[in-house]
């Protein structure tokens, strides 16, 4: 008899994102990642406990990358305003390439889990840090307000509902650009 397939966090995390982008948030299963990685469910009870790590590791997982991409982006802008940009940019560009793992990292399951994940905690700090450098006071607030209005606007792009015509693009950024400067003015 052949010995077992060892499994790797980061194959099980591949599987499990792999699965909710395919098929669905409901798909990702115990079942059907062990399916994925090559062993069989009770071997996967080894690495997580239930369904919600296995949704914690993907939203872990898409963190990390928004954060990376938020990063890259708004460390490359050239004032505040244009930081608050890019980071909508970056989460709007995650959004279109891994809509189930944007959906899920920003559901309140994933964000209430405790402790907090590595990837949440530095992709708050990131926003949090660019935050506080473009509106006065504290940024939770302008956070909160910056991120609601990516996501909402994301998830209505990816759900078809924008049907009155005219560009979405250039909706995107007059929304980008009126919020930025709102959130921005009284500096």
């Amino acid at each position: 008899m052949p010995a077992p397939q060892r499994v790797t966090r980061v194959a099980l995390t591949a599987a499990a994102r792999a699965i909710a982008e395919d098929e669905g948030i409901d798909a990702v299963t115990i079942s059907a990642v062990a399916t994925a990685v090559g062993v069989r469910p009770p071997s996967l009870y080894k690495h997580v406990a239930h369904r919600h790590d296995l949704l914690r590791l993907i939203a872990d997982d898409a963190a990390r990358e928004l954060d990376e991409d938020v990063t890259a982006l708004a460390g490359s802008a050239t004032d505040s305003a244009a930081s608050l940009a890019a980071i909508a940019r970056a989460f709007r560009a995650f959004s279109t390439r891994s809509p189930h793992a944007a959906s899920l990292l920003f559901s309140g399951a994933a964000l209430s889990a405790e402790p907090q994940s590595d990837g949440m905690v530095a992709l708050t700090r990131t926003l949090l840090n660019a935050v506080r450098a473009a509106a006065p006071g504290d940024p939770l607030p302008a956070a909160r307000t910056l991120t609601a209005w990516a996501y909402g606007f994301c998830t209505m792009e990816q759900a078809g509902a924008f049907q009155l015509g005219g560009d979405v693009d250039e909706a995107f950024e007059f929304g980008l650009t009126t919020l930025a400067d709102a959130l921005t003015a009284h500096r």
